[in-house]
């Protein structure tokens, strides 16, 4: 049957005939045969057949269908018709793509496919086993009173059980209101649904993923003299609302290849001249891209460098540099690997990312990568295992403490180089300063930033005091630091208790502390931070000679004339 397409001499005809059948027939087993003949003709002769006007019927037919090989066939079918533009137009005037998105979200569900295990120390249950223990669901009773919460594997023995039904009235996170069972995509499928599946969850998810970025391609968001078109396209604008581009955001948190490389390309496409792109770090998309342990991230460092630094997000930290307060990888990433990608591009940033590097530019390796995932995943642990159990939930964004990596702690980052590899000049002899003036001029502002260094106004005692942790206990793990906020927080909101303010204020001040390079500063300058910051105008100084209008800009002179009276001893 793979070759009918092109050997068929009358592909209208005999498409309309294959329609008039799949109309007619009650069976599902030949309704699904024509679907698939249906798709073979139309995605071999779609110009020479023209439009589907009935687009819009197929997608109610999708939406309404019980049956698993139905709803294959129907999806390969729908497929093949969005090559056709005029179809994608009726497709997005009935609402398609948020029938797609339901289905989508069924990959969460799909527990088969590889999985890369992380070097933890901590016990971590099946997915089957956590599937289980996340109460999401709710139900109607017969006395119309709220049941709950059970879990999914709950679900399905209350299924078994008759207690629930196809017409019974259920919700969970995620959901706009309650709807029947029936209507709800994760239980239909999961519960009610009859046949065999022709495709796995991720192999369904793929397809639809597909359908996104085929639709995203036939209205760009620029046209052909390179400006930007407004108002944003249709398809793009659906893709970008709040029940959609979370959903498929959380498809990274799947690590299958496949899925997180259509994700991540569908979001470079979405969010390109995209109003809503200073928004995107509320779906927690930097955590879960970064989570991932794959290799082909060539699509991920270019998404990064796109978006990384027109996040509309608080920064932590007050005392950071300037590309540490506009990036959103400053509270994750290193700021040598932040300025790497801004400076290398993507493709280089994808080389180091990967590899194991150590010079004056970049200090990365597997263990910090590890490291890096850990902490995320430790962020985020109260969210993804409620995927196994709820596909529809969405993460709510929390901002998350600066990740320390102690591979850095003896590091001293300035301008774009860590200052004891470039004052190595046995290792590095040669290593090229891109901007010798604009490097000596932040080593001498750190300088002074160095010797005027004052103790911190709170000591990690009292941050552990306004938390109501024990002190001189020798610290406390950051997911004890994190519990004892977020419970306090919790319960003197000043939403939630108006004569709590005081008390709120105080302990979002501790906790930011602690999560801030402030709670590991030294009392007053360190010796050693101040050796490496007189070493570099040694090594740079040469570089700077080479153009003496450069040294006059610098003011050179002026510190020649502080060495000279000892300052720098």
């Amino acid at each position: 049957m793979s070759d009918v397409g092109h050997h068929v001499r009358e592909p209208r005809e005999f498409f309309n005939d294959l329609y008039h059948r799949f109309l007619l027939s009650p069976k599902p087993s030949m309704k699904a045969m024509c679907l698939q003949a249906m798709a073979i003709v139309y995605g071999r002769c779609h110009e020479e057949i023209g439009p589907f006007n009935d687009t819009a019927f197929m997608v109610r037919k999708l939406e309404e269908c019980e049956n698993r090989t139905e709803r294959d066939r129907l999806l390969q079918f729908i497929d093949k018709l969005l090559h056709n533009r005029h179809n994608v137009k009726l497709f997005l005037d009935t609402n398609g793509v948020r029938v797609l998105v339901d289905l989508v979200t069924l990959a969460h569900l799909h527990t088969q496919r590889a999985y890369v295990p992380l070097q933890t120390s901590s016990l971590e249950a099946s997915p089957d086993q956590q599937r289980d223990t996340e109460k999401e669901w709710y139900y109607g009773n017969k006395d119309k009173e709220r049941d709950g919460p059970y879990s999914f594997g709950e679900m399905k023995e209350l299924w078994k059980e008759s207690t629930i039904h196809q017409k019974t009235r259920c919700w969970a996170q995620g959901m706009e209101g309650w709807r029947p069972l029936e209507q709800i995509p994760q239980l239909k499928w999961q519960l009610m649904a009859q046949g065999m599946s022709l495709m796995n969850e991720s192999d369904m998810a793929t397809l639809i993923l597909n359908i996104f970025i085929r639709m995203c391609e036939f209205y760009p968001s620029r046209d052909a003299e390179n400006a930007i078109v407004r108002p944003l396209p249709r398809a793009k604008r659906l893709l970008s609302e709040p029940n959609a581009l979370p959903h498929i955001v959380q498809l990274l948190l799947t690590f299958d290849p496949s899925l997180v490389e259509r994700v991540t390309k569908l979001l470079n496409i979405i969010l390109e001249d995209n109003p809503q792109l200073p928004r995107a770090f509320s779906t927690g998309v930097f955590f879960f891209i970064l989570m991932y342990t794959g290799s082909n991230i060539l699509p991920i460092a270019k998404f990064l460098k796109y978006t990384h630094m027109k996040q509309s997000f608080r920064p932590d930290e007050q005392q950071s540099s300037d590309i540490m307060q506009r990036s959103i990888l400053g509270q994750l990433l290193p700021e040598a690997m932040v300025c790497f990608l801004e400076n290398h591009g993507s493709v280089k940033f994808s080389e180091t990312f990967l590899g194991e590097f150590d010079n004056p530019e970049a200090i990365w390796n597997g263990e910090m990568r590890r490291m890096m995932i850990e902490k995320i995943a430790a962020h985020i642990a109260d969210f993804t295992p409620r995927l196994q159990s709820n596909t529809r939930a969405t993460y709510q964004y929390c901002a998350m403490p600066v990740v320390r990596y102690k591979q850095l702690e003896d590091e001293l980052f300035c301008n774009i180089y860590y200052l004891r590899h470039l004052c190595d000049t046995l290792r590095f002899p040669d290593w090229p300063i891109k901007k010798p003036v604009a490097l000596l001029k932040d080593v001498l502002e750190e300088w002074k930033k160095e010797v005027d260094k004052k103790p911190p106004e709170m000591s990690v005692d009292q941050a552990y005091d306004a938390l109501g942790l024990k002190t001189g206990v020798g610290g406390h793990e950051e997911n004890v630091v994190r519990k004892a906020y977020f419970k306090l927080a919790q319960k003197y909101h000043p939403d939630k208790n108006p004569d709590g303010r005081d008390r709120f204020e105080a302990v979002n001040k501790a906790y930011e502390f602690l999560c801030s390079k402030n709670a590991k500063r030294t009392e007053g300058p360190d010796p050693v931070r101040i050796v490496l910051l007189l070493q570099d105008p040694v090594h740079s100084l040469p570089e700077i000679c080479r153009c003496t209008a450069a040294v006059q800009v610098c003011g050179v002179s002026d510190v020649d004339q502080d060495h000279s009276a000892g300052d720098w001893r």
